[in-house]
């Protein structure tokens, strides 16, 4: 059955709101085989029918598939690489992880435990606009670069496994340093962490997400980080509460700049599934300095990302960035 509407959304509009799965399946796919297996999981969950399968050169495969709007799920397939794009507003990091299972028909877990019954705080998004006009969260500086549509990407592979608090110190670190070689401010570094909620055995794919956002970061120390990052609340004017409603879209619209945080860290655990290898996972970029730092771990490694607007940064900047971050873990 076809759903009548699609899930409330009230994310800035300026962006598409697409998250990115990219992934080399172990048993080479077709346009055919992925089509078929697409509109087998858009029936399940009652969505529209399947768009067609994109193809193309990687990078080609990955904007065009980044900048769909509205529609569930768009499916590329980039010679043996393929691409899933996700609107957020129905699946979430984890929910990629089920569509990879989907399309290729193995079993995908992860080690990701999500923030179970954890307690919402802060002050919601009245409280995020005071923090707006009193102590606004710390920018990155960008490199002059030649606007372009979308967004911008960069990845590279780190060995073993990195968990999350390291992931969000290194950022930091990343930040700072960054910013001191430009000479701007690192007051306020504020970064807003993905979580999730585990869905129950046989719920439809939604987007279950949450943010716990962590403020003040410049200067603490890993374990000062992995304490606040355990003990935090989860954002009231964050996650799956996003949607919210006219005063959070009236806001977002105008003061979407200001109104996010320093950088978004999202980690999607250490992956397990013999369906695919070289993963990679680029969250949104919204609000704030627009920056979103994805991670996934398999096969003993884990692969980072970074993903910007492209009207504000161009890859190698984005690499550099990166490397940044890469140093910061040691």
């Amino acid at each position: 059955m076809t759903q009548s509407s699609p899930p409330p959304w009230g994310g800035d509009p300026a962006i598409a709101w697409r998250i990115l799965l990219t992934a080399v399946p172990a048993a080479p796919a077709t346009v055919g085989s992925l089509a078929a297996r697409l509109e087998s999981l858009h029936r399940e969950q009652g969505w529209p029918a399947a768009r067609p399968v994109v193809t193309g050169e990687p990078d080609t495969v990955r904007r065009d598939t980044a900048e769909v709007r509205d529609v569930p799920l768009v499916v590329g397939l980039a010679g043996d690489q393929l691409v899933v794009s996700a609107f957020h507003a129905y699946v979430d990091g984890l929910g990629l992880l089920d569509v990879l299972a989907a399309l290729t028909g193995e079993e995908v877990t992860s080690s990701a435990r999500g923030v179970a019954d954890r307690p919402g705080g802060g002050g919601g998004m009245l409280g995020r606009l005071r923090e707006v006009a009193l102590a606004p969260p710390a920018k990155v500086a960008t490199p002059a670069v030649d606007p372009a549509p979308g967004d911008a990407y960069a990845a590279t592979t780190v060995p073993g496994r990195v968990r999350t608090a390291d992931l969000v110190h290194a950022a930091v670190s990343a930040v700072v340093d960054h910013n001191s070689r430009w000479g701007r401010s690192s007051r306020h570094v504020t970064v807003a962490v993905g979580a999730g909620r585990p869905a129950a055995a046989g719920e439809r794919l939604a987007n279950r997400s949450e943010l716990i956002r962590l403020r003040d970061l410049e200067g603490r120390s890993a374990t000062e980080v992995g304490e606040s990052l355990r003990s935090a609340p989860l954002d009231a004017a964050g996650g799956s509460g996003a949607a919210g409603g006219r005063l959070s879209t009236l806001a977002q619209r105008a003061l979407a700049p200001r109104l996010g945080s320093t950088m978004l860290v999202s980690h999607l655990g250490d992956v397990t599934t013999s369906a695919a290898g070289d993963l990679a996972f680029y969250p949104v970029t919204a609000g704030g300095s627009g920056l979103s730092l994805g991670a996934v771990g398999h096969d003993g490694r884990t692969v980072l990302t970074l993903r910007a607007r492209a009207s504000a940064w161009d890859e190698p900047g984005l690499s550099e960035l990166l490397g940044r971050v890469v140093a910061a873990l040691g």
